[in-house]
C-alpha cells in the first residue's frame, strides 16, 4: 500500500513521468537516486521535458543522460533490447548495456556532447548481442543534444528505427533475382555448369549462406553424389562424395526424411558434422536447411541442396521463404539445364540415328559402312571407342569389321574378342556397366586401366532372330541407362545394314535410305514431342465438334486434377466446365478465330472438390489440308496464386486507407480536444481583463497579454506537432502546379507588411506534384524569413535554377543571417536561435519543410553567417517519386 501511494504521489510531483505503458510505470517505481540519473526531484527542466516527449511517443526513443550516458527508453525502444537487455538496464550506464558495440556509439554519443552537433546515420550497421547471441542488426537513428538551462549538454536525445527486415530482404532479393536469372543467362548449360552456377551465385551472398552443397540423386535414385560445394571441401565430415537415400541408412544429412515428407528439413550442427564456416562472419554456423529440388511442373526429385545459416540471424520465417525461393530457382536451373541435355541427347540419339541410316545407305563397302558407324557413335555418345564385330558364319566366329577411337592397333586386347562381347554373343543380351576395372565379363582390367576406361556398354546385332554381330562401346565417363536405348536402336539399324549388304547392295542402299527418313522423323517426332511433354504449361488438343481428347501433356493433366481424359468428349471428362468452357470452344471451332483468355475464372474439380480456379490461356484452331477446321490446340497457364495474392493486396490496400482515415480523424479529434482549453484559458484572460479594468495596473495587463501569447504559442505548436506528424504519412494526388502562381499565392496569404518586399523571380517551373505541400514549404519559408528579418524592410527573393534532376528553389532574405554552427540545429523539431519571447515561433516549421522534401525524394540546404542574411535551398526532384 505505501509503495502504491509512493507511486502516486510520484506521479503528481513529476507529471512529465505520467502514462499507462510499461516504461512510464517502471519510471515512477525505479530508484532514480540510486543510478547516475539522480533523484527525480533533482531533475533539470531539460531532461523532465525529453522524459515525457519520450514516453509519449510511440516511436523508439532512447535518452542517454549525463557524463555516464544513463539511459532512458519508452516502450516503442523496448522490442529493441531483445531478450537480454530489458529492464536491468534502466538507468544504468550505456556501457553496461551496449558494451558490444561500444567502440562504434561511444564516440559518436562523445562527439555529440562535446560539440552539440547533431549526427545522423542511416541503415547503419550495428552487431548486437540482445537475444543471447551476436546479431547482424541495422538502424537509422540521430543523435541530437539535449540542453542544459546553463548551454552544457546535459544529454543526448535518439529517435531511431530498426531496418534490419528491410535491408535483409533487399540483400536476399538481389541474390535471389541472380539466382533466377541463371536460366536465361546460360540456356545452352549442362548440369554440371549449373550446378556450378548456382554456387558461384550463392557465393554472392555469403552473410546470407554461411556454405552450401549440392547433391544430384543417381539413375536408380538410391544415392544421391555430391556435384559441387560452397565454403566446405568435397569428401569432409559434412561433405560426403556419396550418401544413401535408405530409410535405415546412418547418413549425415536427412536425405531419405526429405524424400519421404518432400519438405525441407532443419539440422543443428552436431560434433560429427565438423565445423561449420560461418559464410560472411567469423563465428561458424550453427544450423542448415536440407531443401529437395524438384524438377519444374513435377513432383520428381532431382536431387538437394544444404545452405548453411547465418551464425548472425535467427532462422525466421522470412528467412525460410528465403532458403525455400533459392532452392526453387536452383531447382528451376537445373530443371532447365536436364530439359536441354535431355533435348541434346535427344537430338544427338537422333542424329545417331540419322548418321548411321547415311552410313548404312552409302555406296561404301561394308567395312567403311561400320567403320563410319563407330564414327557416329564416338561422335554421339560419348564414347572413347567404338568397334563392331561381325559373325562369319561360315567359321561361326566373331571377327573386328571396325574400330573407331584410341589409337590403339586392332590387334592385341582392343583387336581380340573381349570375353564381355563373346557372352553378350552367346546370351543376345545388351549389357552395360560404368566399372570396367572390376567387372570379369570385360576380361582385360590391366587394358582398360592403362587407357583410362570407366564404362562399357555392348549390344547383339539380330536380325530375323540371327545373330549377326555384336556392337560394343568403351567410354572414360559414365555412361547413363539411357545408351542402351539409342545402342537398341542403331543396332537394328546396323545388323539390318549387314544383313542386307550381304545379300544384295543395292537392296541395303534403299532399305538403308528408308532408315535414314525414319530416323529423321523420329528425331523430328522426339523433338515435339519432349517439347510438349516437358513444357511448364498446360497442352492439349481437341478433335471435332465434340471436344474430344487427343493429346494432353503431363501438366495438363496436372492443372485439370490427374483425370483420365483420353478420347474422352470434353462434355464427357469434365461435367463442370459444360457452361462455361465449351461455348468458347464452339465458337473457336465454328468461326476459326482464335480466343484469348486472360485469368478467367473457371471452377474446376480437383481432389473431389470444385474449386474457383483462374488461368491464362489460348485457343487456337487447328485446321486440315483443306483449310477446315478440325480441332482446336490449347495453351494454358494457371495464374490461380497470383490472381488471389492481386485481390489480398488490394483488399489489404482498402483496409490500410480505412486506418489512415481512422488515424487522420484521431489526430483532428486529439488537436481539436488540446486546443480547446487553450481557448478556454485565452477567453477567461480576456474576461478577467475586461472585469477588472479599473483596478488592473500596467503590469498586470501585461502578465495578461503574456498569457495570452504563451496560449497563442502552444496552439501554433500543437498545430505545428500535428503537421509534422501528418507529412510522410499524408499523400495527396497529383497534379500540374505552376510553381509562379502558387507562390504569388502564398505570398498574398502571408500580407506581409508594407515596408517589407517579397520579390518572385523569372523562370518559375510548371511541375507535377502535391500541391499542398508544396505550397507548405514555401510559405513556412518566405514567413520564417519575414519573422527573422530584425528590419522593417524586409527583403526576401524566391528564385529557380536548374540543377540536374532536380529545381533548385532558393528563398533569400535581407535579414540577420545564421551562424554556420546553427546550420543544422535549425532543421531539427523544436529548434529556434532566438528566445521565443523575442521572436515568436514553434521551433517546427523548418523541421516540417525539411520533412516535407525529403519525403518527395529531394534535399534542402542553407548558406548564410552572420550579418550577410540567409538563402535557404530546397531541391525538389523534376520527376515526382512514385509512393506504392
Amino acid at each position: 500500500m505505501s509503495h502504491h501511494r509512493a507511486t502516486v504521489a510520484l506521479s503528481l510531483d513529476a507529471p512529465f513521468l505520467a502514462g499507462d505503458g510499461e516504461m512510464a510505470r517502471r519510471m515512477r517505481e525505479f530508484d532514480w537516486a540510486s543510478c547516475p540519473v539522480g533523484p527525480v526531484e533533482q531533475w533539470p527542466q531539460s531532461l523532465r521535458t525529453a522524459v515525457s516527449i519520450c514516453l509519449a511517443s510511440r516511436h523508439p526513443i532512447e535518452i542517454w543522460w549525463g557524463p555516464e550516458y544513463a539511459r532512458l527508453y519508452n516502450d516503442a525502444y523496448r522490442p529493441i533490447l531483445g531478450v537480454h537487455k530489458h529492464p536491468q538496464f534502466l538507468g544504468r550506464p550505456g556501457r553496461e548495456c551496449w558494451g558490444e558495440i561500444w567502440d562504434v556509439i561511444g564516440p559518436m554519443l562523445d562527439g555529440v556532447r562535446a560539440t552539440g552537433k547533431a549526427t545522423w546515420s542511416e541503415d547503419f550497421p550495428l552487431m548486437m548481442t540482445r537475444n543471447g547471441y551476436l546479431e547482424e542488426t541495422y538502424f537509422t537513428f540521430s543523435y541530437a543534444p539535449l540542453w542544459n538551462e546553463d548551454g552544457s549538454v546535459g544529454g543526448i536525445f535518439c529517435a531511431c528505427a530498426e531496418t534490419t527486415s528491410r535491408l535483409l530482404s533487399e540483400r536476399r532479393l538481389r541474390l535471389l533475382r541472380a539466382l533466377g536469372a541463371q536460366t536465361a543467362a546460360a540456356p545452352t548449360a549442362t548440369v554440371e555448369e549449373s550446378c556450378a552456377q548456382s554456387m558461384r551465385t550463392l557465393s554472392t551472398g555469403p552473410q546470407d549462406v554461411a556454405f552450401a552443397l549440392m547433391y544430384l540423386l543417381s539413375p536408380d535414385e538410391t544415392e544421391a553424389h555430391l556435384a559441387t560445394t560452397l565454403g566446405l571441401a568435397a569428401g569432409g565430415p559434412a561433405s560426403p562424395a556419396r550418401i544413401g537415400l535408405g530409410e535405415g541408412e546412418d547418413s549425415i544429412w536427412p536425405f531419405a526424411e526429405v524424400v519421404r515428407t518432400q519438405r525441407p528439413v532443419r539440422v543443428a550442427w552436431a560434433e560429427p558434422l565438423g565445423p561449420w564456416p560461418g559464410g560472411g562472419w567469423p563465428e561458424p554456423a550453427r544450423e542448415a536447411m536440407v531443401h529437395p529440388l524438384f524438377r519444374s511442373g513435377e513432383n520428381s526429385l532431382q536431387g538437394f541442396v544444404v545452405m548453411g545459416v547465418s551464425p548472425r540471424r535467427l532462422l525466421d520465417d522470412a528467412y525460410r521463404d528465403f532458403f525455400d525461393l533459392a532452392a526453387g530457382h536452383i531447382a528451376t536451373t537445373l530443371s532447365s539445364a536436364r530439359v536441354y541435355e535431355e533435348a541434346r541427347a535427344n537430338t544427338r540419339h537422333a542424329q545417331l540415328g540419322a548418321d548411321i541410316g547415311a552410313a548404312l545407305t552409302s555406296l561404301a563397302s561394308l567395312h567403311e559402312q561400320l567403320r563410319r558407324c563407330c564414327e557416329a557413335l564416338v561422335t554421339h555418345v560419348d564414347a572413347a571407342s567404338a568397334r563392331i564385330w561381325v559373325l562369319d558364319p561360315g567359321r561361326a566366329t566373331l571377327e573386328l569389321q571396325a574400330s573407331v577411337g584410341l589409337d590403339t592397333p586392332l590387334e592385341g586386347a582392343p583387336g581380340q574378342v573381349p570375353v564381355g562381347v563373346q557372352e553378350i554373343a552367346q546370351t543376345r543380351e545388351p549389357h552395360l556397366t560404368n566399372d570396367v576395372l572390376n567387372d570379369p565379363r570385360l576380361g582385360d582390367p590391366a587394358w582398360a586401366a592403362r587407357e583410362g576406361m570407366q564404362s562399357f556398354a555392348g549390344h547383339p546385332l539380330i536380325v530375323d532372330g540371327k545373330l549377326t554381330g555384336v556392337l560394343a562401346l568403351f567410354s572414360k565417363k559414365a555412361l547413363a541407362p539411357e545408351t542402351m536405348v539409342a545402342l537398341a536402336s542403331v543396332a537394328n539399324s546396323i545388323s539390318v545394314g549387314i544383313e542386307r549388304k550381304r545379300v544384295e547392295d543395292e537392296r541395303t542402299l534403299l532399305l538403308a535410305r528408308e532408315q535414314a527418313a525414319l530416323a529423321e522423323a523420329e528425331r523430328q517426332r522426339s523433338r515435339l514431342e519432349s517439347l510438349f511433354m516437358q513444357a511448364p504449361a498446360g497442352i492439349c488438343v481437341m478433335r471435332g465438334r465434340d471436344h474430344v481428347f487427343e493429346f494432353a501433356n503431363p501438366r495438363y493433366v496436372q492443372l485439370i486434377g490427374d483425370r483420365d481424359i483420353a478420347d474422352k468428349p470434353l462434355r464427357e471428362a469434365m461435367p463442370e466446365l459444360r457452361e462455361q468452357v465449351v461455348p468458347l470452344l464452339d465458337r473457336v471451332y465454328l468461326t476459326g478465330e482464335p480466343f484469348f483468355g486472360n485469368e478467367l475464372q473457371v471452377p474446376l474439380l480437383r481432389q473431389g472438390v470444385i474449386q474457383d480456379c483462374f488461368f491464362n490461356f489460348i485457343y487456337q484452331p487447328i485446321y486440315d489440308s483443306s483449310g477446315t477446321v478440325e480441332g482446336i490446340a490449347v495453351v494454358a497457364f494457371e495464374v490461380t496464386d497470383q490472381v488471389r495474392a492481386r485481390q489480398r493486396a488490394e483488399r489489404l490496400s482498402q483496409e490500410l486507407e480505412v486506418t489512415n482515415q481512422d488515424l487522420d480523424q484521431f489526430a483532428y479529434v486529439a488537436s481539436h480536444d488540446l486546443k480547446a482549453p487553450l481557448r478556454g484559458i485565452s477567453s477567461l484572460s480576456e474576461w478577467i481583463e475586461e472585469g477588472l479594468a479599473d483596478t488592473m495596473t500596467e503590469e498586470t495587463r501585461g502578465q495578461m497579454r503574456l498569457l495570452r501569447g504563451r496560449v497563442h504559442r502552444m496552439e501554433a505548436l500543437i498545430n505545428g506537432i500535428l503537421s509534422y506528424s501528418r507529412v510522410s504519412r499524408i499523400r495527396e494526388k497529383l497534379e500540374t502546379v505552376d510553381v509562379r502562381v502558387l507562390l504569388m499565392e502564398s505570398r498574398d496569404l502571408l500580407a506581409p507588411p508594407a515596408e517589407a518586399t517579397i520579390i518572385i523571380g523569372t523562370g518559375m517551373p510548371t511541375l507535377q506534384a502535391e500541391r499542398v505541400p508544396l505550397q507548405q514549404v514555401f510559405l513556412n519559408l518566405m514567413s520564417n524569413a519575414l519573422k527573422h528579418a530584425g528590419r522593417t524592410d524586409a527583403r526576401v527573393e524566391v528564385a529557380c535554377a536548374d540543377a540536374g534532376a532536380f529545381h533548385d528553389f532558393t528563398v533569400k532574405d535581407n535579414g540577420p543571417g545564421i551562424d554556420p554552427q546553427f546550420h543544422e540545429r535549425i532543421w531539427g523539431i523544436f529548434q529556434t536561435l532566438e528566445a521565443r519571447d523575442k521572436v515568436e515561433g514553434t521551433g517546427i516549421g523548418l523541421s516540417v519543410v525539411k520533412k516535407i522534401v525529403e519525403t518527395r525524394g529531394g534535399r534542402v540546404a542553407l548558406e548564410s553567417t552572420p550579418g550577410t542574411g540567409a538563402t535557404f535551398h530546397v531541391y525538389w526532384p523534376k520527376r515526382p517519386r512514385v509512393f506504392e
